[in-house]
């Protein structure tokens, strides 16, 4: 792997990637989240500007994609490339491609299954890597930001992109909410600036208000809706508590039930608010046969490294991972056997 260390080493290595290849992919992790997909539209417009076709790969049907993302899906200009994983098969034949990764750096957090088609991998995140990450001669990640779309602010200022769209003329293809996007990347994985953000985060966030973006547009994209707050509510209510203050939440009545991964993280991050609780696990299955668990930790337990050890990862105090298996109780168990030795107790 080659380690691109700085913001501008990003830049200049993309341009080169860019420009080498016929077409872009840009592939937020399976499931996005408003920063897995607001770091993606960012990519795409740098990607436009440098001059290449691109497209965004989302291979779940936009019914099941998380309230604030179908908002951003919805309000996008039509000139926005997204599209699912049989369409990018068949537009990537016989072409030279390059896929950029936003918000994840792991074979299975990303649409698609193979990689040796791609003439080049981009890798933009802020999470760990390990054994499962994608394996490619160019990655930038950076642990210590809050989010991948404070990453991609920075990249998108070294390009010039513009953000703020106030006092400007307004074509029919500019993505004018831009920099709402990426404040609501860094709301998101900061839970509200409450953890996981530095000074530079705060600048970041000021920067972009400053630019036009509205804290009160972006608090929006987490309004819950009452089918929501219903299956949140009932799975925190279906909570066992482990040793050192653990929870683990799961629906003990309806196991088979689905759910979308904002709810298993929004369950999640009801628990780990709790005075006693030091770490919180939502569990339940998203499709057929996959199980998603959403971890929480106030920094006593390293859920980065606990669901590292279920095909996942992610920070100290906010991880997940994806779980093929057809018995949810045994995936449940399997967590168990992780957290009753203390397992990464710091």
């Amino acid at each position: 792997m080659r380690t691109i260390k700085t913001i501008n080493d990003l830049k200049q290595r993309m341009e080169k990637l860019v420009q080498a290849n016929d077409v872009v992919f840009i592939a937020p992790h399976v499931a996005p989240d408003i920063d897995a997909i607001g770091s993606a539209i960012a990519t795409y417009m740098i990607v436009k500007q440098i001059g290449k076709d691109a497209y965004i790969v989302i291979d779940e049907e936009f019914g099941k994609l998380e309230m604030g993302v179908k908002t951003i899906l919805s309000e996008v200009p039509e000139s926005v490339s997204v599209i699912d994983l049989a369409t990018a098969k068949e537009l990537m034949k016989d072409k030279n491609t390059l896929l950029i990764t936003t918000d994840t750096n792991k074979t299975n957090l990303v649409p698609f299954e193979t990689f040796n088609e791609f003439n080049n991998i981009l890798i933009i995140d802020h999470h760990k890597t390990d054994e499962h990450t994608i394996q490619t001669d160019d990655f930038y990640i950076n642990e210590l930001a809050s989010s991948s779309c404070e990453i991609l602010f920075l990249l998108a200022t070294q390009f010039g992109l513009t953000l703020d769209y106030r006092n400007i003329e307004v074509q029919e293809d500019d993505i004018t909410n831009i920099s709402n996007y990426l404040l609501g990347g860094i709301v998101l994985d900061t839970g509200k600036l409450t953890k996981n953000f530095s000074s530079e985060t705060l600048e970041t966030a000021a920067c972009l208000m400053r630019l036009g973006a509205d804290i009160n547009y972006v608090n929006s994209l987490f309004l819950d809706d009452w089918e929501t707050d219903i299956r949140v509510s009932n799975l925190v209510s279906n909570t066992n508590w482990q040793m050192f203050n653990i929870g683990i939440a799961m629906n003990h009545d309806d196991p088979q039930m689905k759910y979308l991964k904002e709810d298993l993280a929004k369950a999640a991050d009801a628990l780990i608010k709790y005075k006693n609780t030091d770490a919180a696990f939502a569990l339940g299955y998203i499709a057929a046969g996959i199980v998603y668990i959403s971890a929480r930790s106030k920094g006593v337990v390293d859920v980065g490294e606990i669901m590292h050890q279920l095909m996942g990862g992610g920070t100290q105090t906010s991880a997940a991972a994806k779980v093929a298996n057809d018995d949810i109780n045994e995936v449940k168990e399997q967590l168990e056997d992780i957290i009753r030795p203390g397992y990464k107790l710091k």
